[in-house]
């Protein structure tokens, strides 16, 4: 099967969103479009239907294993799609996702798949599959909203972070970012900016909704420093920042599912000294292996722990 790349996708992707990052913003170990959820099999599933439905979506089938939705498109983007998938004696074409999951020790793990089909005229079905940046970079964005969470040890190489906490301000035709916080030692705190500082572009791009905020952290991963503009008391300013990209994710950012307190305690759930280390030494190796840490570290680390 043929792939659609980014430069083709053309609009297929979440419901028609415009296209942001012509980079992947974030790259999985696997290099699957995947995510965590801290929750069983069942509800990972379940919270995946109810945001296909949210999204206006229909939920086409529904598993033990697997839920598989279908993004309508408009009249527009069906033809097109025909075109480019070089059949005019066909159906309207339709779009579909589907999501895996996989339960292992309470959490679930969920790969995403997407494609474009349509009908041919003696019954034959023509399959493209999405691909590239675009596909990878909207449909994490849509099981992060689902509740998903970034495997341990991906990293953000086209992702640049100002270190602050902030809330959207409409402003007309587009959104400012109020600072409510400003992380100690973050490129926003070196930069000069404060409190309560409504920032209006980065890297000389507005934005009206969360894909334009990401494409403009992708615009600002290309040089070593960027523009930020922001309202200070009304006054327009701007400040040169620093490029930082976002830190790879590691294990203990995952969060992962609380246990009842009255749940009865067994022999499993409890750590003898030496599960503990080989646990330790296991998140040790996935962090050398994500760049975290080199090897030397990794050795250090490694001593210090067999040497307890």
């Amino acid at each position: 099967m043929t792939k659609i790349r980014c430069a083709l996708a053309l609009g297929f992707i979440i419901s028609g969103s415009p296209a942001f990052a012509d980079e992947m913003l974030a790259v999985t170990p696997s290099g699957a479009a995947e995510m965590i959820f801290s929750k069983g099999r069942a509800d990972t599933i379940s919270a995946i239907s109810n945001k296909c439905i949210d999204t206006h979506w229909t939920v086409v089938s529904s598993g033990n294993a697997e839920v598989t939705c279908e993004s309508p498109l408009n009249t527009g983007q069906s033809v097109l799609g025909q075109v480019l998938m070089g059949n005019s004696y066909s159906t309207p074409p339709r779009r579909f996702f589907q999501f895996n999951v996989v339960e292992i020790g309470g959490m679930s793990r969920v790969q995403a798949s997407g494609w474009v089909e349509l009908q041919m005229a003696f019954g034959q079905t023509r399959r493209t599959d999405f691909s590239g940046p675009e596909f990878q970079n909207n449909i994490l964005n849509f099981l992060a909203a689902a509740g998903g969470q970034y495997p341990p040890g991906t990293t953000f190489p086209h992702h640049a972070i100002l270190g602050i906490k902030p809330q959207n301000v409409q402003m007309g035709a587009y959104l400012g970012l109020k600072i409510e916080e400003v992380q100690p030692a973050s490129p926003a705190e070196k930069a000069g900016l404060q409190k309560g500082d409504v920032v209006t572009a980065i890297a000389g791009k507005r934005f009206k909704n969360f894909n334009d905020y990401l494409d403009a952290t992708a615009q600002a991963a290309k040089n070593p420093t960027y523009k930020v503009d922001y309202l200070r008391d009304d006054k327009r300013m701007t400040a040169s920042v620093e490029r930082q990209f976002r830190p790879p994710v590691s294990e203990s950012a995952l969060s992962r599912p609380t246990l009842s307190n009255s749940a009865p305690e067994t022999p499993a759930q409890v750590n003898t000294p030496v599960s503990s280390v080989a646990d330790e030494l296991g998140k040790l190796a996935k962090l050398k292996d994500a760049g975290v840490l080199t090897d030397a570290e990794f050795q250090a680390q490694k001593s210090k722990l067999l040497g307890q």
